[in-house]
């Protein structure tokens, strides 16, 4: 299933949830919302399954208007974080339920209803649970169980929002490959929501960015990391340092400082200049050098990861250096970023 969406705007009151977005998702598509809380992305899908319904704009599925039909009637499956089973159900009557509740003219025969429960229960690999109820699972297992339930009316669309929200980091890697496997399987259209930049880079094909209710950036995952289009993409995938920088004459400068970084952007004057932990140098020149006052410091991914403060700005710094690297507390580090990307300054 193709789904777009037009110039869609949503308002809570007075405040502005989504402003005037357009986003075309294409056939089989596993796509994520990515973005920090307030950023309109639960209201898009929300919007997107006929939970809400925009205030302008239209959505599109495989070019068939949806905009002002109900959840019930756009054929999706919907994952909650809470799971939102119901416990006095065993798990075999959860996944049932959605073909159970169907007027008498659309309804499975029982033995077909059966039989789909005991598909799905291989299927998400919980064969032998059927007569468990809930509260004897695990997190995992449980949201295993509502997915089962939203896939029971076989949906052209799959949605979730937050679905591993509720679970330990164990859990929620072992459940994200499970995932991304079954929606291979299964040739869905998928989108799911996400406050969590990691889950958004491995599972998705492509990741839309939001703040705001505004889209920063619609791109697959390396782009997004390595390509950011914008200042807020660079400093909220990945970890990010910036600098405020002024360009003349094709060089940056921080301070009275050349930086070996060539410039990203057309830009003159004052900028901001991002770079990640490991986009930098320690060098011994301290007059050519940024000093890093060291905070702490600690192994991390075969690097010395070392926190500390640059005089004068507010933000701490993040680099990386080699394992045998010596830094002390207090002291000071000699470094220089060589890669980084260049944004305007913002205005104060």
């Amino acid at each position: 299933m193709s789904i777009r969406l037009e110039n869609i705007s949503k308002r809570f009151g007075t405040f502005p949830a989504l402003h005037g977005l357009d986003l075309d998702i294409r056939p089989r598509e596993f796509l994520a919302l990515l973005g920090p809380s307030g950023s309109g992305k639960t209201t898009l899908l929300r919007i997107i399954a006929g939970l809400e319904f925009p205030d302008t704009g239209s959505v599109y599925f495989n070019e068939e208007d949806m905009t002002d039909l109900p959840i019930a009637q756009r054929h999706i499956g919907f994952v909650f974080q809470q799971y939102a089973l119901f416990k006095h159900m065993t798990v075999a009557d959860n996944i049932a339920f959605g073909l159970t509740v169907r007027k008498r003219r659309n309804r499975p025969a029982k033995q077909a209803i059966a039989a789909r429960v005991k598909e799905l229960l291989e299927l998400v690999q919980l064969g032998d649970l059927g007569q468990r109820f809930p509260s004897q699972l695990s997190g995992g297992q449980r949201q295993r169980v509502a997915l089962a339930r939203a896939l029971a009316v076989e949906p052209k669309l799959l949605l979730l929002d937050e679905p591993f929200g509720a679970l330990d980091a164990k859990v929620r890697k072992d459940l994200r490959r499970w995932l991304r496997d079954l929606h291979e399987r299964m040739g869905l259209t998928s989108i799911f929501v996400t406050h969590d930049q990691e889950e958004a880079l491995e599972l998705a094909d492509r990741v839309v960015v939001m703040d705001h209710g505004l889209i920063e950036q619609v791109a697959p995952p390396r782009e997004i990391y390595e390509r950011p289009g914008s200042a807020f993409v660079f400093d909220f995938v990945g970890e990010s340092n910036c600098l405020p920088v002024i360009v003349r004459d094709g060089k940056i400068r921080f301070r009275d400082i050349v930086l070996n970084v060539p410039p990203s952007a057309i830009i003159e004057d004052n900028a901001q200049l991002f770079f990640r932990p490991h986009d930098v140098i320690q060098i011994e020149n301290a007059d050519a050098a940024l000093a890093l006052k060291v905070a702490q410091s600690h192994l991390r991914n075969g690097y010395l990861r070392v926190e500390g403060h640059v005089d004068g700005l507010k933000r701490p710094i993040i680099i990386d250096l080699p394992p045998g690297a010596t830094v002390r507390p207090r002291e000071s580090v000699f470094f220089q970023p060589v890669r980084g990307q260049l944004f305007p300054a913002v205005e104060k």
